[in-house]
């Protein structure tokens, strides 16, 4: 029977944590420049910090397999969308809530990434 994705993946580790944080800011000091380098990226500060979260998540559940990454990095990439719209005037979305519900959802994402992993580890030993 084929491991759920769940099961195959795993708990956050110092190791992942400094990797994703060089992934981001890796990510995120690209964006910089292109800022920089095309005027027309500047109003959309939120949705590009968004967006190099969302990727240094995918880049990282992709190295170390860790849940919450996996659950996150297409929060972030729908969240840089909307921020997108919002940057734009398409629509109208308060910048706060939107950032609040970002951070409930990241701790939502480790409550559960801490749930499963420690409910697979129970498991696992019995």
């Amino acid at each position: 029977m084929p491991r759920s994705v769940f099961a195959r993946s795993c708990c956050t580790t110092p190791s992942a944590i400094v990797f994703w944080a060089v992934m981001f800011l890796l990510f995120y000091g690209t964006v910089l420049l292109l800022r920089n380098a095309w005027p027309a990226l500047e109003p959309f500060g939120d949705a590009l910090i968004l967006a190099a979260l969302g990727a240094a998540c995918f880049v990282n559940y992709g190295r170390n397999r860790t849940l919450h990454c996996m659950l996150t990095g297409p929060l972030f990439l729908v969240a840089a969308v909307i921020a997108g719209l919002s940057e734009t005037g398409i629509w109208r979305v308060d910048e706060l809530a939107l950032w609040g519900l970002v951070l409930l959802a990241v701790a939502l994402a480790f409550v559960a990434e801490w749930r499963v992993t420690r409910t697979t580890r129970g498991a696992a030993s019995a």
